[in-house]
């Protein structure tokens, strides 16, 4: 199961809004072509800014990783996600980066959501999540304790979870 440890870190601290605009277009599936026409730029100038955004996502999800001493064993900055185990438990950890939450640590354990004064909080973001992702999420789904909806919206996201 899943739990939020709250890691605030401003997704502004580590992109600029243009590169997190075109971070945020790449990953909803356009093309840098198609991009570049919505941001009326040149396809060149998407594909270095782009290159720099996912180079910057990287970062953040491996300097969130350090700093947790979480290792790293699948990182995809196209979709903001780090799958890691922590050295001591071997414990699953997913550290997400997002334009709206920043960084965002969740940690694979049997929570008690139901009695967590943070369950809403964790439900209300992890449903942002799945929406900035373009994941859609049934009304069953989005009613789940916490700890279940994390569950389906990173078992889509990072392969063999």
């Amino acid at each position: 199961m899943i739990y939020l440890r709250w890691n605030p870190l401003l997704s502004s601290a580590y992109l600029t809004d243009r590169q997190l605009d075109i971070w945020a277009l790449n990953r909803r599936g356009l093309s840098q072509a198609d991009i570049g026409r919505r941001l009326d730029t040149t396809r060149q100038a998407i594909y270095d800014a782009l290159n720099i955004a996912l180079g910057k996502v990287d970062s953040a999800l491996r300097h969130a990783a350090e700093a947790g001493m979480i290792e790293p064993q699948y990182v995809d900055p196209k979709n903001g996600v780090l799958l890691g185990v922590t050295p001591r438990d071997r414990g699953r950890v997913i550290i997400t980066f997002s334009r709206r939450h920043g960084v965002q640590t969740w940690h694979y354990e049997e929570p008690n959501c139901p009695g967590c004064s943070w369950a809403e909080k964790c439900r209300s973001r992890l449903v942002d999540e799945a929406e900035e992702r373009g994941i859609s999420l049934t009304p069953e789904e989005r009613g789940l304790p916490p700890s279940r909806l994390a569950h389906v919206i990173f078992s889509r996201l990072i392969p063999g979870l």
